[in-house]
């Protein structure tokens, strides 16, 4: 059980793919990245002592809304060309590494195989940003996403995930599609534990307020959802990932997701699911 738990953990530390998709594999700290690179911006608000740390009333406290108000203000004025032109994965390793150099085998392990904890993703038009919390699920990672959007010297920032947390480390990730004129924003996630779920979450960029907005690709129980869930496998191959939504940045034809069903057909080390297939129709997925 522990082996297949590590093996979970290791499947949802999705930024390892970023890595795969470039063209040079050697993860260095180049001084023109680490002069572009900013730190981790904070959210900064007083807790409430007589709450615990996964009580949702944090959520709602005006304090911390009011903090995340003057942090979405602060995350606006990151509109530095040199830190948009430099790669998310790059500016990541001067994070990491603090000065210019190669990473060794040994950094490069830690680095891939989660001791520092991934906060940027994206390209140079959009962004994500992933904020600890100070007060909220703070065992688990608790966080915000934004979404920074860069329209020439502007940049105009959605709160996408609040209060967002995982068992897991390293469990979100960005992707891109393109869908007729819109260019899809994916943010996937990863819950860990000893059954880990994935869900992932549908944006584009409003053209008039440039704001990420709700994608619905999905028909959800209330009606249209941007977002969508699924058991995740233990042992899942290729051909039997979940979720696989975004593929050459286009959206797939159809794709998998798994189901916690008591007659499922479908034994994932004593969890019983069922596997449903979801095909796109022109519109959404059904």
């Amino acid at each position: 059980m522990h082996l297949l738990l590590v093996l979970a953990l290791i499947a949802l530390s999705i930024p390892i793919s970023s890595f795969a998709q470039r063209s040079n594999p050697v993860l260095a700290c180049k001084r023109p990245v680490l002069a572009a690179l900013k730190p981790i911006p904070e959210l900064s608000y007083q807790c409430n002592e007589q709450l615990n740390d996964y009580d949702e009333k944090i959520l709602k406290l005006p304090e911390r809304v009011a903090a995340i108000e003057t942090l979405m203000s602060d995350l606006a004025s990151f509109n530095d060309a040199a830190w948009w032109s430099a790669d998310p994965v790059d500016l990541s390793v001067c994070d990491f590494t603090k000065e210019p150099r190669s990473l060794t085998r040994d950094q490069r392990r830690s680095f891939v195989n989660g001791e520092y904890a991934f906060w940027l993703f994206g390209n140079d038009r959009v962004r994500l940003m992933l904020i600890p919390d100070p007060c909220y699920q703070t065992e688990f990672g608790g966080s915000n996403a934004f979404v920074l959007y860069r329209d020439r010297e502007r940049v105009t920032v959605s709160h996408v995930l609040d209060g967002y947390f995982s068992r897991a480390d390293n469990s979100v990730t960005m992707a891109f599609a393109k869908l007729g004129s819109e260019e899809i924003i994916e943010v996937a996630t990863g819950s860990g534990g000893l059954t880990p779920s994935l869900t992932n979450y549908y944006f584009v960029i409003n053209p008039q307020t440039k704001h990420a907005v709700p994608k619905n690709l999905f028909r959800g129980d209330h009606g249209p959802t941007n977002e969508i869930s699924s058991a995740m496998l233990f042992g899942a191959t290729p051909a039997t990932t979940p979720l696989k939504i975004i593929r050459g940045h286009s959206l797939a034809p159809s794709f998998i997701i798994y189901i916690d069903d008591e007659t499922g057909k479908i034994d994932d080390n004593g969890r019983k699911l069922s596997r449903k297939i979801l095909r796109w129709n022109g519109k959404r997925y059904q």
